[in-house]
């Protein structure tokens, strides 16, 4: 629940409980003064016309003095004990709403069916109460859905593992058994093994995301470097992947600008985001990468990355969830690399927030776009100063 939310609710609940806790408070003050005045004048009254001359007789003057005195002390004692009553009947109603207001935290906590039902009064905490409780259980089920994904993808792993480890086993004992084996059968073999080799990196590459990769703590160290060279190098390193799928990467970007980020991080990033678009994009398209230094709201400086495949369009549904942990779109956009373990763009997500920016997708008419904004800091008289 967002904390401006929350404040905003805490200040309408003590604002609430507070002229609550007053009106009872002056309530009961007024009810006690207008009892106990009517009852002291009543009773001063009787000890006058009464009580005083038909025990003091002819000395009425210096017995009134002496009962009134006496009257007039246990009547301000009693009015002190009165008014601390009434505070104190005050005071026991804001301790009981805020007993009722544990009680309720303690259900919360202790993650007990049913809604909260606080009494009239307190509805600005019960709205709050419910709201945290829907949302710890949601990240609760979320949690435990991840976990339960998480071990499925374990067990894909695992089981796939196997395959492309029993091809290279197979190829390898046929090329030691046969070693007059004719050269281009050899070299199928050869190619063969190869493929798988590289299959089952991904593979075991998926599988240390799952079990080691912590997404919560990325260290950052910034530095100074070139964009485009950059942009260039992680294209270059795909290049066999490229080949593969008969797709063709086109840089679209100046041909030298400097930026200040993580560049390994960076590079992850974008690596992810690439591999992504290769896997999903139609065979024999264009993945086109784009990038440049953008100034924004502010005046503040980005650098933005933009890579943009054609493909099979995405839903809302899955875009909205795309950069959820453990999370394939293959349903949506069938793939003939066999995926992968749903970690690479959520990794993505986490690297460029930890650098304060974040990664968006859009997708429409089979055209599918990642945006990567890298904050770069304020443009300060045409020159960017370093975040």
């Amino acid at each position: 629940m967002d904390r401006s939310i929350i404040a905003r609710e805490r200040a309408n609940q003590s604002r609430s409980l507070q002229a609550k806790a007053s009106r009872r408070v002056l309530a009961g003050l007024l009810l006690f003064l207008v009892t106990y005045g009517g009852a002291c004048a009543t009773l001063t009254y009787c000890l006058i016309e009464w009580v005083v001359p038909g025990i003091f007789g002819s000395v009425w003057a210096l017995g009134a003095r002496f009962v009134l005195g006496i009257w007039s002390f246990l009547a301000f004692v009693g009015l002190v004990l009165g008014l601390y009553l009434v505070a104190k009947t005050g005071i026991r109603y804001v301790v009981r709403r805020f007993d009722e207001l544990f009680s309720a935290m303690a259900d919360v906590a202790g993650k007990r069916e049913g809604s909260i039902a606080l009494p009239r009064g307190l509805e600005p905490a019960q709205e709050v109460l419910n709201a945290l409780k829907e949302e710890a259980e949601q990240n609760e089920r979320a949690a435990a859905a991840a976990e339960e994904r998480k071990d499925e993808l374990v067990a894909y792993l695992a089981h796939d593992i196997k395959t492309p480890l029993t091809s290279i086993i197979g190829y390898l004992a046929l090329l030691d058994e046969s070693p007059d084996l004719p050269g281009d059968i050899r070299r199928r073999y050869i190619a063969t093994a190869l493929s798988k080799s590289y299959r089952l990196e991904e593979l075991m590459s998926d599988f240390f995301e799952i079990t080691r990769y912590n997404l919560q703590t990325i260290p950052i160290e910034r530095s100074s470097f070139d964009g485009a060279l950059f942009v260039n190098q992680i294209i270059d390193e795909l290049y066999p992947v490229v080949q593969a799928r008969g797709l063709q990467v086109v840089y679209d970007g100046p041909a030298s600008f400097e930026v200040f980020a993580d560049a390994s991080h960076v590079a992850r990033v974008l690596n992810n985001v690439l591999r992504n678009a290769l896997a999903y994009a139609d065979a024999r398209t264009e993945v086109r990468v784009r990038t440049s230094l953008t100034v924004g709201q502010g005046n503040f400086l980005w650098w933005e990355l933009t890579v943009t495949d054609k493909g099979r369009e995405l839903s809302p549904e899955h875009i909205e969830r795309i950069f959820e942990r453990f999370f394939r779109a293959d349903d949506a956009r069938p793939t003939a690399t066999g995926g992968g373990a749903g970690l690479g763009l959520a990794i993505a997500r986490e690297i460029t927030r930890a650098h304060g920016g974040d990664i968006y997708v859009q997708s429409a008419a089979g055209i599918t776009s990642f945006t990567v904004w890298i904050p770069q800091g304020a443009v300060v008289s045409g020159e960017p100063s370093q975040a």
